[in-house]
């Protein structure tokens, strides 16, 4: 009877061990490619945000004449540093994508898991930064329109 209930404990234990086992690697790297297709949308949104700051900036002169009180200057400082930060973005982008490894290789499954989880706190951060960035813009626009 003891032995057959050192058996039952043993088999209980190596199940509950199975079982606490961390996520598969292929889950984690599914969500950071799944957040990486967002930022991609992102991007493209972007690049139209950054044709929107070329063409104003080219077209100071009828932004004055049209608004003769705006302050060309500032407008075309803010302008600069909008399309810069969001080529910035662009640029950490790139960057990522040319680092990111999407096979697991030789790396353990708990290797992969936490090289994953790594990049999507990377790709989740750059996210952030597309939608920060998008949402002032849309707002710089949407003020120059109203003066």
């Amino acid at each position: 009877m003891r032995n057959n209930t050192l058996f039952y404990l043993s088999v209980l234990f190596l199940f509950a061990v199975a079982c606490t086992q961390g996520p598969d690697y292929k889950v984690v790297r599914d969500q950071v490619v799944s957040i990486h297709d967002s930022v991609m949308m992102n991007t493209e949104k972007a690049y139209a945000k950054k044709r929107s700051l070329d063409t104003l900036s080219m077209k100071m002169d009828s932004l004055k004449k049209a608004y003769p009180s705006i302050d060309t200057a500032k407008e075309r400082t803010s302008i600069n540093s909008l399309r810069t930060r969001l080529e910035d973005a662009d640029n950490k982008m790139n960057d990522w994508m040319h680092k990111f490894d999407a096979e697991a290789g030789n790396k353990s499954n708990e290797e992969a898991v936490q090289y994953f989880t790594k990049e999507k706190e990377k790709i989740k951060s750059i996210d952030s930064l597309y939608i920060n960035l998008l949402k002032e813009s849309d707002s710089y626009l949407m003020n120059l329109k109203k003066k």
